[in-house]
């Protein structure tokens, strides 16, 4: 479970006609960021609540996420008439899992938190990467999952990597493959984004999340932009 918070929700806004001439990585860039809407948009985007049903071997767990930009996240879910609770912030995270027989919050593992900056980034870590100390590259196009795509590697600040590819008609962002560890398994994440929607105040997002290998099928039923957060709604509940 605590993969799910690694979900990205990818908010976009336009779609534009790819030109016939060789693109530069900034170039490329600068399109998928006016897909979303632009500067201004982008940063006008402070918070966001979303709502749906996360599919696990067959099993479906409604769930709630509320992110506040480059702060904090937190995701409840059902299940098995349980509601399970998991934040994570830039200084740290905890979970409450009484699905897993926890009566207590508990602090969350570091290490799971390694790479949390990047879930919190409602920009998108892609758009002014290199202000926020990344380093991005284009590696060329990529066919491996279908049409070809624009494959993007990008090195964070903290030395981790990940793997972006962007649609050249539309300059979504289709896939981000990752490494992370998994039940204290290293291993290959992949992160599929589809079915993109727009919201009734002009945000799109993506309405269908898959991740491997997990095989997790995520549909959004609900997303709203800015909406008020609370700093209580991020902080770990005192011990009975």
């Amino acid at each position: 479970m605590k993969r799910f918070l690694g979900l990205a929700i990818t908010i976009a806004l336009s779609g534009a006609a790819i030109s016939t001439q060789a693109q530069t990585a900034d170039e490329i860039i600068a399109r998928h960021q006016a897909a979303m809407g632009g500067d201004a948009k982008l940063k006008s985007l402070k918070s966001l609540y979303s709502e749906g049903t996360m599919s696990v071997q067959g099993m479906d767990f409604p769930f709630k996420i509320t992110v506040l930009s480059n702060t904090a996240m937190r995701v409840e879910f059902e299940a098995m008439g349980t509601t399970n609770i998991q934040v994570a912030t830039t200084t740290g995270g905890w979970f409450l899992l009484p699905v897993q027989q926890q009566t207590e919050p508990v602090d969350a593992n570091p290490d799971d938190m390694k790479d949390i900056g990047s879930e919190l980034d409602l920009e998108g870590e892609l758009v002014d990467a290199k202000a926020k100390g990344h380093t991005v590259e284009l590696v060329g196009k990529d066919a491996t999952d279908g049409p070809e795509q624009y494959k993007f590697k990008l090195t964070r600040k903290n030395g981790s990597v990940a793997h972006y590819f962007i649609d050249p008609t539309t300059f979504y962002i289709t896939r981000r493959v990752t490494t992370g560890n998994v039940q204290g398994q290293e291993m290959t994440l992949v992160t599929k984004l589809s079915d993109y929607k727009k919201t009734s105040d002009g945000y799109f997002y993506a309405g269908k999340i898959e991740q491997s290998p997990m095989e997790t099928v995520v549909l959004l039923t609900k997303v709203t932009a800015n909406p008020p957060v609370p700093e209580s709604t991020f902080q770990k509940p005192a011990a009975k």
